[in-house]
């Protein structure tokens, strides 16, 4: 309740501005997820570094996914604003860590390591900026800015390739890190004058086993699921033990959380439909995305001819419809409340796209139609991505949103990674297969995707139809 009255104090400067430094953090390390990858083949020649290119992604992808829920904890145990301004410092101090690389042979490693705390900096900002979100808005109120957030992605997944192919071309690929420090010191400086002291609602002691079991088994999981992938990071034999070694770890992870005094997440709060199955619609929606954003433009430039411009220009068409969308989405669900007819309606549009692609994919196809089939999967991935999490923390106390946010895009990075390598090798299978053609491999592709779009069905089905809560939890519950 504290928070409710402090949060109402509040200016509407101080509430635009805290936004602001919040949303600029958020864009830098999304788009530190798709400006490098224009820069790759320079930087790995340069360092060489080609035998080991997919570890940049993946040290990224990897640290991200482990701090999510180590910062979503930290939030409810200690001041708010000063673990924001914690994590911004540190994706930041990654950047330049990247830029600083020496050149030369030998130095590879340096970047691996540099990705990996900027990862760290990125996967914690990715938390704190939904659980913010919840710190200033009821869950009504915060879909509408939630929805923003999906345009923030949006928009860094628009204009991340061609602005890393410039810079690259230009300046350097280091300028593709040290673009990220005045914008990310502005944020900074944003958080530091205008948000607000928060109140610590949690209480307890930060569970250091619990964190180090989860960096464990998420460990074991993303490096062993990458040995079934093309770009191996270890032999299958390998990457099957480190499976086996995941699944370990979990379940001694499970047993800790439940006998600790302050765990790291409650698993009791499972038992919450709402929290339940948004984060099993993450586990599906984070590959099928992925999965799309991935194998689209090898389809478009690959089978339909277009060169790496054109197929930029289309995407763009992809890109648009879903910012547009994902702002209508949110004041929709602000004023109505009403969430999974919108959930359903774009899960089942994005499994009828993959679902088509997967029986008959066209080797030529009108320009007309093409954009057409884009802005439905434009307006399929806008409440997906602006929702999902806005509804996970409908049902939770305010003091435990911060476990329950980054719980949902835990789920939603373990499945990208495991989803992903599972696309990828229904990719190489398909290549293998009777003709061996690439539009051959592209439909098992999509056949893989609509089979996680159907998951993703069912789990929106499994979704309580009830309205977003107009206020928090604690108000609305009698004392």
């Amino acid at each position: 309740m504290y928070v409710c009255l402090l949060v109402q104090t509040l200016t509407p400067a101080q509430v635009r501005y805290t936004l602001g430094g919040v949303f600029l953090g958020l864009f830098l390390a999304a788009l530190d997820q798709t400006v490098v990858a224009t820069a790759l083949p320079e930087i790995t020649t340069e360092l060489e570094g080609r035998a080991w290119y997919a570890w940049v992604t993946v040290s990224y992808l990897l640290f991200s996914t482990i701090a999510a829920p180590i910062f979503g904890r930290l939030t409810e145990l200690y001041a708010r604003k000063q673990v924001l301004m914690g994590a911004l410092a540190l994706f930041v101090g990654g950047s330049v860590l990247c830029g600083l690389t020496p050149e030369g042979r030998g130095y590879f490693w340096w970047l691996v390591v540099a990705r990996g705390v900027q990862g760290a900096g990125g996967g914690a900002l990715f938390t704190l900026a939904f659980t913010t979100l919840a710190w200033l808005f009821p869950p009504r109120e915060r879909s509408r800015w939630a929805g923003l957030i999906g345009a923030v992605f949006g928009l860094s997944a628009a204009i991340g390739p061609p602005l890393g192919g410039l810079l690259t071309e230009t300046l350097g690929w280091r300028w593709v890190f040290w673009i990220n420090l005045p914008l990310g010191v502005i944020a900074i400086l944003l958080i530091g004058r205008f948000m607000p002291n928060l109140p610590v609602l949690g209480k307890g002691r930060f569970d250091w086993w619990g964190a180090l079991l989860l960096a464990g088994w998420v460990v074991a999981w993303v490096v062993g699921i990458s040995a079934f992938s093309p770009r191996s990071l270890v032999r299958e034999p390998a990457g099957a033990i480190l499976l086996i070694l995941s699944v370990v770890l979990l379940l001694l992870w499970v047993r800790v959380e439940r006998r600790a005094t302050s765990p790291l997440f409650d698993l009791s709060y499972v038992r919450i439909r709402t929290f339940r199955y948004a984060a099993l619609a993450s586990f599906f929606f984070g590959p099928a995305f992925l999965g799309g954003v991935t194998f689209l433009p090898l389809y478009l430039q690959g089978v339909l001819g277009q060169s790496p411009s054109q197929s930029g220009l289309y995407l763009l068409v992809l890109t648009i419809v879903s910012v547009v969308a994902t702002g209508a989405v949110g004041a929709w669900v602000s004023r109505h409340g009403r969430y999974k007819p919108l959930l359903l309606t774009a899960s089942s549009l994005l499994g009828g796209v993959f679902l088509i692609a997967a029986v008959y994919l066209p080797v030529q196809l009108a320009a007309g139609v093409l954009v057409v089939l884009l802005a439905i999967g434009g307006l399929a991935l806008a409440p997906l991505q602006a929702l999902l999490s806005v509804v996970a923390q409908n049902d939770v106390p305010a003091a435990r949103v911060g476990s329950i946010t980054s719980a949902v895009l835990l789920a939603r990075q373990i499945g990208s990674s495991g989803g992903l390598a599972l696309l990828n090798g229904l990719y190489s299978y398909g290549l293998t297969q009777g003709s061996g053609s690439l539009p051959e491999g592209l439909r098992w592709a999509f056949t893989g995707m609509a089979v996680l779009s159907a998951g993703l069905i069912i789990m929106t089905l499994l979704l309580p139809n009830v309205p977003l809560r107009q206020k928090r939890l604690e108000e609305e519950t009698p004392a």
